[in-house]
């Protein structure tokens, strides 16, 4: 192996490491924070209160605007109707917010984690 070899293998072996210990240390909203989230999002549209929300997969969100902003795959059930999507969730003072996200092409669509 050549040295040019020998100090790269290491590099991007330490590089996969440390972005996998960054997806692992995201701080994720409980299920009740998303919900209350959402709602917040979607007030004054008319849209019934969710009676289930479910966290699905979860990166550091693309194009991000606020720190520590993620974009996760969410299954929000409104009556009967379960509907997939996907939304960015961050931190503002001590309560989370929800927007939609533009980390749609990162995120699995269905996602496993979700069914």
């Amino acid at each position: 192996m050549s040295q040019t070899m020998k100090t790269l293998v290491p590099a991007a072996l330490l590089l996969g490491c440390t972005l996998m210990a960054q997806a692992q240390n995201l701080a994720l909203p409980s299920t009740s924070e998303a919900t209350v989230a959402i709602v917040d999002m979607f007030s004054g549209s008319g849209l019934p209160q969710p009676s289930r929300v479910q966290l699905g997969t979860c990166i550091a969100a693309v194009d991000s605007s606020h720190p520590g902003q993620l974009a996760c795959t969410v299954a929000v059930t409104l009556g009967a109707a379960t509907n997939e999507t996907q939304l960015d969730f961050f931190k503002q003072g001590k309560k989370w917010k929800a927007q939609p996200s533009a980390s749609q092409d990162k995120l699995p669509f269905p996602d496993p984690k979700l069914h």
